[in-house]
């Protein structure tokens, strides 16, 4: 790797490490409100668009079981989510929202479209486009070294 390559990684890990952190503290204070923290926010939303089996959702999130299930518990608790036995296999649990989830889940996408309309306000359109290619990239490459470190562990 040459030098100038080396340096700009460098600086883009400590500038890359404090942005997930301020992102992370931001969604934290914004869904404060809600009474959820920002993991149970992402489990409802993967619940809302359909994943409707512990296993699939654990898989798509990268969650150990455990969590996954203490995480539902709490949805449930709080009138979010329902599980009920899949008719089809009783072996497997269906997980599905309720229209409480749902209308909480539509306050904290109107909260968050608030939040990133102002925070990425001083971007252009161009910008913009090329900020969301840039991060589709980044999931997409974590998500291939999640994978591969998963295969070489099993």
């Amino acid at each position: 790797m040459d030098e100038a390559r080396e340096q700009a990684l460098r600086q883009l890990e400590e500038e890359y490490f404090f942005f997930l952190w301020k992102v992370k503290e931001s969604t934290a204070r914004l869904f404060k409100p809600t009474g959820l923290k920002p993991d149970q926010m992402l489990l409802l939303e993967m619940v809302a668009r359909g994943l409707a089996h512990p296993k699939e959702i654990a898989e798509a999130l990268q969650w150990d079981p455990p969590l996954l299930s203490h995480y539902l518990s709490k949805l449930e608790a709080k009138g979010l989510i329902q599980r009920s036995l899949d008719p089809s296999d009783r072996r497997r649990t269906n997980v599905r929202i309720t229209d409480a989830g749902r209308a909480l889940l539509n306050q904290a996408h109107e909260t968050w479209h608030v939040h990133t309309t102002r925070a990425l306000a001083d971007l252009s359109n161009e910008e913009l486009v090329w900020l969301r290619d840039v991060l589709r990239r980044i999931l997409s490459k974590e998500a291939k070294l999640w994978e591969a470190e998963r295969e070489a562990g099993a």
